[in-house]
């Protein structure tokens, strides 16, 4: 009997891509595998009966500064990895009293970050060559976006990830330690969310409008009238609601006269804000999903900054810095850079 040598074929190799949109449904089976797994490791982490994974994973892809990483294999997804970046450090465009809070409220320096939301592989899959090119793209691209650094959780349980970040030049910074309650469906629960002042019974305009308050004393802000001021939604030349790219509301960006700390109206009793900023296409301009707005221009009065107005007493506003072909100068960061006018000195007397 002649012995028969069957060839063997070659196992296909893993390749890796950005997701999209469109893989959404593909993706939501991982990501409720992991959501399990999670919860098998957890008993905090309780995982919502008939959540939507699919839709979550759409809004994940979806929202601006989040990427999924997807592993794949004879063009079937076997693994993905969600990255997300933020800044700790309050955007430059922020009222000034929002960024003195900011200040008060975090002793450590800002850090620009990447955050590892989760990776997930299917089991048959995680080996060491298809989890490092996973982790190793991850890590290239929050290089590109000059993080300063990347946080991530591990399960206590995986050594072999432990032992891949630490080659990778990863540090352990903290050990978590969890311990759950279960908590009587009908207990009196005392409420966890910080407090907020009452809001007058006052009469929304309209829908989507907001009651303001005195950013110092945080009392309803009243017109001259005794009226409550409300800041509206912006809407566009056909009066529809001016959605940014992540499709929410844009609020108009309001003026702060800084010798008051406080939000300018003017003779009409009517809030002044700063343009909102639109590049050459008359598009508006964003960045980091934030609709972006004019900076006001600044005087010295008696040796303290004050707003500058013109001639007819209207605001003035800073232009931005173009380049040769029209586009708007940004920094590095992505921010418009503005012109900075002739600051005026004046002293009264």
């Amino acid at each position: 009997m002649t012995a028969v040598t069957m060839p063997i074929a070659p196992i296909a190799p893993y390749s890796h891509r950005l997701a999209t949109a469109t893989d959404a449904k593909a993706i939501a089976p991982l990501w409720q595998a992991f959501a399990q797994e999670r919860e098998s490791i957890d008993p905090s982490m309780l995982v919502k009966p008939n959540f939507d994974f699919e839709k979550y994973v759409t809004s994940q892809i979806e929202k601006p500064l989040s990427f999924c990483w997807l592993l794949e294999q004879n063009n079937s997804i076997i693994g993905c990895l969600f990255i997300y970046y933020y800044d700790e450090a309050p955007p430059a465009n922020l009222p000034e009293y929002l960024i003195q809070q900011h200040h008060i409220e975090n002793p450590f320096q800002s850090r620009r970050v990447g955050s590892v939301l989760g990776m997930y592989v299917q089991p048959e899959h995680r080996k060491s060559e298809a989890i490092q090119m996973l982790a190793k793209t991850a890590i290239a691209h929050a290089k590109t976006m000059k993080v300063s650094d990347i946080d991530l959780l591990i399960a206590a349980d995986q050594s072999g990830m432990q032992a891949m970040l630490q080659r990778a030049g990863f540090t352990k910074a903290a050990v978590q330690y969890t311990r759950h309650y279960d908590i009587p469906t009908d207990a009196e629960l005392p409420s966890l969310h910080p407090p907020h002042p009452e809001l007058p019974d006052v009469e929304l305009p309209a829908p989507r409008a907001i009651a303001l308050r005195h950013p110092q004393t945080n009392e309803l802000l009243r017109n001259s009238q005794g009226e409550p001021v409300f800041l509206m939604p912006l809407v566009d030349e056909q009066g529809e609601l001016l959605k940014s790219s992540s499709g929410q509301n844009v609020y108009p960006e309001l003026l702060l006269d800084p010798a008051t700390n406080s939000w300018v109206i003017d003779a009409e009793d009517k809030l002044v804000a700063c343009p909102i900023l639109r590049d050459e296409n008359g598009q508006v301009v964003e960045n980091q999903g934030l609709v972006q707005f004019s900076r006001p221009a600044y005087q010295i009065v008696d040796g303290k900054p004050a707003l500058m107005r013109d001639e007819t007493g209207n605001y003035v506003f800073c232009d931005v810095e173009l380049d040769p072909q029209g586009k708007i100068l940004k920094t590095p960061d992505g921010f418009a850079i503005f012109k900075q006018p002739q600051i005026q000195i004046r002293t009264y007397a």
